[in-house]
Parts: structure tokens; C-alpha cells; sequence
């Protein structure tokens, strides 16, 4: 009988221990540096943008306070980014490539999780293919010609504040815009 209880325990402990690792690899897997969940379509900076997925960015859109915009996007080749209604001022900027999931994200609310402090500049300098540092402006315009078409995320450092964009980046392929709504849909 004393048998049966110990492996009565020991079969209770040995679950009672284990986790839920597919909760936890979402949960850690949301905040992953390269994942991109979607975009916002914008074609200028007074333009209104669409929502394409569920975009895990951290980009303040506001008419009232303080506003980033990257622009156009999709993007051909240059990308503006515009910073209003602050005295900030853009002190550094980061392309990083993106790893798109637009699946197992798409119920999450990034505005939870995401915060100025999620990514260090650190990670954010050791995986960028394109880096853009010691500025001083709120208007920019950066050439990404030498970048393959695909998705990435912009990181973009204020003298305050950490902000993150997901662009789409078509350098020669002639892609419809059609064909990004679509696949988004």
C-alpha cells in the first residue's frame, strides 16, 4: 500500500511541476524583437492609414499630442519618418529585418505588452542591417535601396523615447498594393 502512495505523489508531482509551455512561448514570443503581426498602411503624413493585420508597434498616431509617422507604407525604396507636435527630436534610427506572423497573433494587444523599455538599443544595434545614428531632426528621409524587398521594423530613438514602425519595402519587384491588402486580409 505505501507503494501505491508514493507513486501516487510522485505522479501528482511530476505534474503538478510541469507548465504550460506553449502559453509561456507566446507570451515571450510576442514581444520577440523581429516579429512583425502586420502594418499601417500609410501613403503620407496628413493621410489617414489602414490597419493591415494586427501591427505590434509602437508608434504615437495622435492629432492632439505627440505623433511619429513612417511614410510611404509600403515603401519603395526611401522612408520618411516625421516627428510633430514635440520638442523631441530623432536621434537615431534602426531597420531591422522582420519575421511575419500573421496568424498566432493577431487577438493580442500589443499596447499591454509593448513598452519603451521592451528592446534595448544593445539588441536592437546587434541585429539591424541598416543603422542611421547621431541625428538631430524631427523630419527625415532615408534611402533603403540597398535593403531587399520585404517586411521590417523601424526602431526609432528620440531624445526621450523609444518608438517601432512595421514597414513593407519593395525595392524592383513591381508588387501590387492589391497583393499586400490581400495578403493582410
Amino acid at each position: 500500500m505505501k507503494k501505491i502512495y508514493k507513486l501516487l505523489f510522485v505522479f501528482v508531482l511530476l505534474f503538478s511541476c510541469s507548465s504550460n509551455d506553449s502559453e509561456d512561448d507566446n507570451t515571450n514570443d510576442a514581444t520577440s524583437i523581429d516579429l512583425l503581426t502586420g502594418i499601417n498602411a500609410k501613403q503620407d503624413d496628413i493621410s489617414g492609414y489602414y490597419l493591415l493585420g494586427n501591427p505590434n508597434v509602437r508608434m504615437p498616431l495622435n492629432i492632439a499630442s505627440t505623433s511619429i509617422i513612417a511614410f510611404p507604407n509600403p515603401s519603395t525604396g526611401y522612408l520618411s519618418v516625421k516627428l510633430m507636435m514635440t520638442n523631441d527630436v530623432i536621434s537615431d534610427v534602426w531597420i531591422v529585418p522582420g519575421r511575419v506572423d500573421k496568424e498566432q497573433f493577431q487577438n493580442v494587444d500589443f499596447d499591454d505588452i509593448l513598452t519603451g523599455i521592451t528592446y534595448t538599443i544593445d539588441e536592437i544595434s546587434d541585429i539591424a542591417t541598416e543603422s542611421f545614428n547621431d541625428l538631430d531632426n524631427n523630419e527625415l528621409v532615408f534611402n533603403l535601396e540597398s535593403l531587399e524587398t520585404g517586411y521590417y521594423r523601424v526602431f526609432i530613438k528620440t531624445n526621450q523615447n523609444l518608438y517601432w514602425d512595421n514597414i513593407y519595402l519593395d525595392n524592383g519587384n513591381g508588387l501590387d498594393i492589391t497583393e499586400i491588402f490581400d495578403y493582410w486580409d
